[in-house]
């Protein structure tokens, strides 16, 4: 099977060793098999673990899964017409069969228990915790065809032979080492109550850039008295940083994803230098707008009585994008709190976005991949916008 759509993508830190380490086809198979792990601990689990306590906890449940699979179904496009068929006929009830490892209605009769009325009340309670579903995807599309040839063993429901019951814990952590040796497990001490609301929110997951690819054209910035006036033995770092972490954070983007169907290409078409003067960014902005897609400056973002290209940047376009820049502070500064000193803004200038960034080489190189995923989407609006 090929996907129709771009694959889905993961955090492109550096650090993040599945990405920076595995092909895209790999991980797939890996984020396949832990799918398949979750099915069997939940098969295993049927009567102790309702579906109601799954949404109430997480926002998804056993349901969720069968429709997911269905989402990732019409994402993707058979190798031959016969399989194309069974993907476009694959259903709810059909999903549903493969992740209850029998028919939802033979499974809620056997497992389902009635919802205690603090259960309903914590499952409303949770309600914008769930995730929401386009019923028009989840409708099939073609008949059933004949079977398809398939070596893969697909698990049906778990049974329990005597009084022995899984446990609810999975067969890879949270293993109890004193009942495993045949001692009785020691007494865990007690959570308290607030820290049992402590949310963990997940790691920065880029957006795959827009279908069909895009052509990318970029001026940058430097906004330095010091390197205006050439006063760093280097040279100006800020400027060819940009450079370099756009251009990385580009080939990255078409390294996740499927460039078959279009790649992000990048041309940064003009590099220059202006002191900390609001008049002189002023019209250097002025200058390019509507000839590029993106302007980057670097420099002049901070709490210093010439810091001021914030300022100037407000002053020259014609929409402020505020969450834009608040959201990509917010990011960076998980790992570097001093990040949310930062006071540089976006916006738009004609057809041209406008966005500042910190002076420092370091910041640079981390705010760009977070922040170029993002805005190339706002640029895929204004350049189809009549």
């Amino acid at each position: 099977l090929t996907t129709m759509t771009d694959s889905s993508t993961v955090s492109s830190s550096s650090s993040n060793y599945v990405v920076a380490t595995l092909p895209p086809s790999l991980v797939e198979k890996l984020e396949a098999g832990a799918f398949r792990s979750l099915c069997s601990h939940l098969k295993e689990r049927s009567d102790d673990v309702q579906n109601m306590d799954l949404m109430t906890i997480s926002g998804f449940c056993r349901n969720c899964l069968a429709k997911w699979m269905v989402m990732e179904a019409r994402k993707l496009s058979g190798d031959d017409e016969k399989q194309q068929q069974a993907l476009d006929a694959l259903g709810y009830d059909e999903a549903a069969q493969y992740v209850y490892g029998c028919d939802y209605g033979d499974w809620k009769h056997k497992h389902a228990k009635k919802a205690s009325d603090e259960q309903l009340q914590k499952y409303n309670d949770s309600k914008p915790l769930h995730s929401v579903f386009d019923k028009k995807m989840l409708a099939t599309k073609a008949e059933k065809p004949g079977k398809l040839l398939s070596n893969m063993k697909i698990p049906a429901e778990s049974s329990t032979s005597g009084d022995k019951k899984p446990s609810l814990l999975s067969n890879v952590c949270c293993q109890d080492v004193d009942e495993e040796q045949g001692q009785a497990p020691a007494v865990a001490a007690p959570v308290p109550s607030a820290a049992k609301k402590v949310r963990t929110l997940p790691p920065f997951v880029p957006p795959p850039p827009p279908s069909g690819g895009m052509n990318l054209t970029v001026a940058i910035i430097t906004v330095s008295d010091r390197a205006f006036k050439n006063e760093y033995e280097t040279g100006d770092l800020s400027g060819p940083a940009v450079q370099q972490a756009v251009r990385e954070t580009v080939d990255k983007m078409n390294a996740t994803t499927d460039t078959s169907k279009g790649a992000v290409t990048c041309d940064v078409q003009y590099i220059t230098v202006v002191p900390d003067e609001v008049d002189q960014i002023k019209t250097k902005l002025i200058e390019l707008e509507s000839s590029v897609d993106l302007v980057l400056t670097t420099g002049g973002t901070g709490f210093a009585a010439r810091d001021v290209t914030p300022e100037a940047t407000l002053a020259v376009v014609d929409r402020e994008c505020s969450g834009l820049m608040a959201f990509v502070t917010t990011e960076c500064s998980k790992d570097q709190p001093l990040a949310s000193l930062s006071r540089g803004t976006a916006g738009v200038m004609g057809s041209t976005m406008v966005c500042n960034l910190p002076g420092n080489p370091k910041g640079i190189g981390e705010i760009v991949p977070i922040l170029l995923p993002l805005i190339i989407h706002g640029i895929r609006d204004l350049q189809t916008a009549d």
